[in-house]
């Protein structure tokens, strides 16, 4: 989009400190114009939550200024202020309450504007909520609950609910001069990729009427559907691209928003290794494994150090492959030998852990402890690096040894916290999947499973992750990966199977496998 389009809502010189101390942002100017998808990225504590914290009246700023259509106006007091001024947010986290109806959820709160007599309009209500839903092309049951919709539709209507309240707030409808400004607060974090091309389809239609700022960790679709993007770094603005008018590559945009290395120096530092793998010792090999209504004689053999990945759309059997490795869920037959032990289907985790088997994934909450602190989670599975025998007879754990441990992966991985002894809840999400991470990067397993070890968290600490990935490969560890992100695997994996309705389709070398995803 071209700089002749009318700005809708202006920030400028924006700051804001906590604490008398932490300085959120310094500075911050951004602009969005009529009917356009303005990305904001950067870091996790780069400053953008706060800004659009303080652009919807949750946090008021220290200094600055704001203007609507060329006006200055007062910051919004709260929410429902910004309501009022057409600004509304949408945030990661799933705001729907999945056993309210369709109808029930979009008018929830707004029941004062259609009641009549002390009674609730409910025809009124559900012929409103069947013009929006006509208008903004979602198609879904209004009478269904909403934890019977996927994940995408549940997302379209926490939109179309945005929308809705700030029409009802400024007595606008459709035709009205109010331009609705929804903020999407990483809304595409728990989605497949499939749903995150039908909510994009979704957004790129209400964008003739609409504005968006899109908050995303997701460089590939800030690239795909941004029209502009502002870069925030340490509570500044240090780039602004005009996707329309100028040419920005991902390298490009990543250096700008860490300020050091991207993934492909990574690449160029650790390399592939394709040749010498073939000369390891394999390590684990699959054959035949079946599990009906999920996979079919999935077969393959995973070298010392080598990653090899499971590559396919939702439902094409790659996570239950993954998880049925470590023994989380049971398979019907075939074969799965780890340095030569035959892997019973009946095992379960802890059989396989001692076996050398780890799984890490993005999912925190189940990965760690979370009202523990980082010193107990690293600990946790290594135990024997913490453990001594007290006058030589009772186990005790050393508390010197378990933070020494503790923190020689706070510093390996650049963890961000007060202490090792910060429990884990009040750290940000990269930072929860860094100690995730680090504790098997000490307990060093000989075969670790990757399932969606980055999702939702910022390219920094990505890259973080990556780098002490690629290190545990160098260093002997073998990996299976299975992911969204076509890029993860061409970072980290050395060949990758391609499934399709849970049988494999092609096995592709790293070098075929970028060159299919055009990367």
């Amino acid at each position: 989009m071209g700089s002749s389009q009318e700005i809708l809502v202006e920030a400028k010189n924006i700051t804001k400190t906590f604490d008398t101390v932490v300085r959120a942002l310094d500075g911050v100017s951004i602009e969005v114009r009529k009917r356009e998808i303005l990305s904001v990225v950067g870091e996790n504590g780069a400053g953008k939550s706060t800004l659009m914290k303080i652009l919807v009246g949750i946090h008021p700023p220290d200094s600055g200024e704001l203007y609507y259509m060329g006006e200055r106006i007062p910051f919004p007091k709260n929410p429902l202020d910004a309501l009022k001024r057409g600004i509304s947010i949408v945030y990661q986290e799933r705001g729907v309450i999945p056993h309210l109806k369709v109808y029930q959820f979009l008018f929830l709160g707004l029941e004062d504007k259609f009641t009549k007599l002390g009674r609730l309009q409910l025809e009124k209500i559900i012929g409103t909520a069947k013009s929006v839903f006509d208008e903004l092309g979602i198609k879904c049951d209004l009478g269904s609950y909403l934890y019977e919709l996927p994940l995408s539709t549940q997302k379209m209507v926490e939109i179309a609910r945005a929308i809705l309240s700030i029409r009802l707030a400024t007595g606008e409808g459709r035709e009205g001069e109010v331009t609705p400004l929804i903020i999407l607060d990483e809304p595409t974090a728990p989605l497949s990729i499939e749903e995150r091309d039908e909510l994009f389809e979704y957004l790129l239609n209400l964008k003739k009427e609409n504005s968006f700022i899109f908050v995303s960790h997701i460089i590939p679709e800030v690239m795909k559907f941004s029209d502009r993007i502002y870069v925030l770094r340490d509570g500044k603005v240090v780039a602004h691209h005009d996707v329309a008018a100028e040419k920005v590559t991902e390298e490009e945009l990543f250096r700008e928003i860490v300020g050091r290395e991207s993934y492909y120096d990574l690449l160029e530092r650790y390399g592939y290794g394709q040749e010498q793998l073939q000369e390891r010792p394999t390590i684990l090999s699959v054959r035949n494994l079946t599990k009906k209504g999920y996979y079919t004689d999935i077969s393959f053999d995973i070298r010392e150090g080598e990653c090899v990945g499971l590559f396919g759309p939702a439902g094409c059997g790659k996570s239950e492959i993954a998880k049925t490795l470590y023994g989380v869920l049971t398979f019907d037959k075939g074969k799965i030998i780890m340095d030569g032990h035959e892997l019973r289907a009946k095992g379960g985790p802890y059989s396989r852990i001692r076996r050398g088997l780890g799984y890490f994934s993005g999912e925190t909450g189940k990965e760690l402890f979370l009202y523990w602190s980082i010193r107990k989670n690293v600990s946790i599975i290594n135990f024997e690096k913490v453990v001594r025998k007290h006058l030589g007879v009772v186990p005790v754990i050393s508390l010197r040894l378990e933070k020494s441990l503790a923190e020689k992966i706070v510093k390996k991985l650049r963890i961000r916290a007060p202490s090792v002894d910060t429990e884990c809840y009040s750290l940000s999400g990269g930072n929860k999947q860094k100690v995730s991470v680090g504790k098997w990067l000490e307990k060093s397993p000989k075969v670790l499973i990757l399932e969606d070890p980055t999702i939702g968290i910022d390219v920094g600490a990505r890259e973080d992750i990556y780098e002490v990935l690629l290190e545990m490969k160098k260093n002997g560890v073998s990996m299976l990966l299975v992911s969204d992100d076509p890029k993860e695997y061409a970072i980290l994996c050395d060949k990758i199977l391609m499934l399709k309705d849970g049988v494999v389709q092609r096995v592709c070398s790293n070098k075929e496998f970028r060159s299919l995803m055009g990367l």
